[in-house]
């Protein structure tokens, strides 16, 4: 899990792109971040998961996550999918203050498609590649227009206490997030890791399910699964060298954790995606 820093796109308040993920079960590790997000699946599918509730959005499913919410992701097949990250300031400047103060948005995917929003995320969508004037006008009225349905007809009240709160934990998330980050590779047990925080241990865990949707130790490997994965594809370490620069320790616990997420070993996933 990491605190993500957003930047916005050259000549815009937002950040605005598409990706394309060709290698299924591809996993974005637990995170959050300020900024808010919009997801619109154009092909394949997508897996977003949340403490409470997991999304599969399909082609012109939408997603609305909003600001600090954490969340993860997985490519359950190939996809592609448009993404706008808006950032809280930037919200506040066209809402009034009001978007995280008195209201937050509430989009996910339903049987009905919304026609509307469709039209106009497909219009964003294509007209921000054209990169000129001309298309960077239309794109930010086009957002404005977007970010107007959804305080029309997707806007929720929100508890400024209930937000207040959530704030607070993520300070405590964040620095546990820190510290796991600077020493994943080393022996992660969470007894240590509460003590480190002084936190009593049975506490300690059902915080951070609670909060993260995950226990403790999954969260761990998880990290280091994503340090492992980017090895296993842009380095030629062994599997073996793989494994115990990551913390697993041995390479039957690197291959069982592997498995489990991406339902093929290391080095099947490699000669397959990578080679």
């Amino acid at each position: 899990m990491k605190h993500e820093m957003i930047s916005p796109n050259k000549d815009y308040p937002f950040k605005v792109f598409a990706f394309t993920s060709r290698n299924p079960d591809r996993l974005i590790s637990t995170h959050w971040h300020e900024s808010a997000e919009l997801l619109y699946c154009l092909k394949g599918k997508l897996e977003v998961r949340f403490p409470q509730v997991t999304y599969i959005l399909e082609p012109g499913d939408m997603l609305f996550i909003n600001s600090n919410i954490v969340h993860s992701s997985r490519s359950p097949l190939p996809n592609e999918v448009f993404v706008m990250q808006f950032p809280l300031r930037f919200l506040h400047e066209m809402t009034q203050n009001q978007y995280n103060e008195r209201f937050l948005f509430n989009l996910a995917p339903t049987k009905e498609k919304n026609e509307v929003l469709q039209r106009v995320l497909n219009r964003i969508y294509h007209t921000y590649r054209e990169d000129d004037l001309a298309a960077n006008l239309l794109v930010k009225s086009r957002t404005l227009e977007f970010l107007s349905i959804l305080i029309k007809s997707y806007s929720i009240p929100i508890a400024t206490k209930q937000s207040i709160k959530s704030l607070k934990h993520l300070e405590r998330l964040k620095k546990i997030n820190e510290f796991v980050q600077e020493n994943y590779s080393q022996s992660l047990k969470l007894e240590q890791v509460a003590e480190v925080f002084n936190y009593d241990p049975a506490y300690f865990s059902r915080f951070f399910k609670k909060y993260m949707g995950i226990p403790f130790s999954e969260y761990v490997n998880t990290v280091r699964l994503e340090k492992a994965y980017y090895q296993l594809r842009d380095t030629d370490m062994t599997v073996l060298d793989i494994a115990m620069a990551n913390g697993f320790f041995s390479v039957k616990s690197f291959y069982n954790v592997f498995k489990k997420n991406y339902t093929l070993s290391p080095q099947q996933y490699r000669k397959k995606y990578f080679k």
